[in-house]
């Protein structure tokens, strides 16, 4: 039996988050308002930004005119952005001004979830604590996290904070699948997210998704969004062209078999996940 529509996640605050999220990396700023557009109009309604991005005034261009024209109602829309690693190293105070320069970029009167971008050693915990004030003040529904593992998340849980995070964003694919952190933060009730869900599109031509394409009449893009649906993630998928963007969308009407599924996760390289791990390692420092 398939899905043929896309479904939202209950997280643990009871929110409904849409399991697709339009990612806003890299796009452009000359043609970011229309790509937004465009995104809203063929369904998406979960998006998926960052001050990092150095785009969220276009992503809040795009996102004001579909608000103006009726093509979608704020209510309709889950606007997620993050505080970058030099604000919060720099405090408190910049955690705030960081998050209040994207709400108003963004055009939205409000985050639904507003995420710290990277764990930064000493300095996470405190601006997890900025975003639990303005939660209160009503600036941002929901607190996320972005990049963070076990050990990360336990720095918040002996500092005592008071708002539990309802998803942790992270490279996930089938060529990036570490089930232990993962199971991790899935037995804590928080939503794991995957960003890079196709792995920079670097492995579309893998023999066994190929495989998989073809018995499926499915695009191997498709054939790993589906995988990180049925795995339970939120999946976000980025792309400017309007054809991608149905395309990474039409993966309702079809269902990997189990076997599928464990042919998928077998794909993920030892030797990945290790360059992985050291590049966490040193993200969470301060360049």
């Amino acid at each position: 039996m398939t899905n043929s529509t896309e479904k939202s996640l209950l997280t643990s605050n009871h929110k409904e988050v849409p399991q697709l999220a339009f990612g806003c990396y890299k796009v452009y700023q000359e043609e970011c308002a229309k790509v937004i557009q465009n995104a809203i109009n063929v369904g998406y309604r979960h998006f998926d930004s960052a001050s990092f991005y150095g785009n969220e005034a276009e992503v809040g261009k795009g996102l004001e005119e579909a608000l103006l024209n009726g093509a979608v109602s704020r209510s309709e829309l889950c606007i997620c952005s993050k505080v970058w690693k030099d604000a919060v190293k720099e405090g408190r105070a910049a955690v705030r001004l960081s998050i209040e320069k994207s709400i108003s970029d963004l055009c939205c009167e409000y985050l639904d979830i507003a995420m710290i971008h990277w764990p930064v050693s000493d300095f996470h915990v405190e601006a997890y604590k900025e975003l639990e004030l303005m939660v209160a003040e009503g600036k941002i529904l929901s607190i996320g996290l972005s990049n963070y593992l076990p050990k990360d998340y336990e720095d918040l849980l002996s500092a005592n904070i008071s708002i539990q995070p309802i998803v942790n964003q992270m490279e996930i694919s089938p060529f990036m699948y570490r089930p232990q952190i993962i199971g991790y933060f899935a037995k804590k009730n928080i939503v794991v997210e995957s960003h890079k869900s196709l792995h920079r599109g670097n492995c579309l031509e893998n023999k066994i998704i190929q495989e998989m394409s073809l018995a499926l009449s499915k695009s191997p893009a498709q054939i790993m969004v589906r995988w990180g649906i049925q795995k339970g993630f939120i999946v976000v998928c980025k792309t400017s062209s309007l054809s991608r963007m149905k395309e990474n969308r039409n993966v309702f009407d079809f269902t990997l078999s189990e076997k599928d599924i464990e042919r998928l996760d077998a794909l993920t390289d030892g030797e990945n996940i290790l360059a992985r791990h050291q590049q966490e390692l040193r993200s969470k420092l301060v360049n």
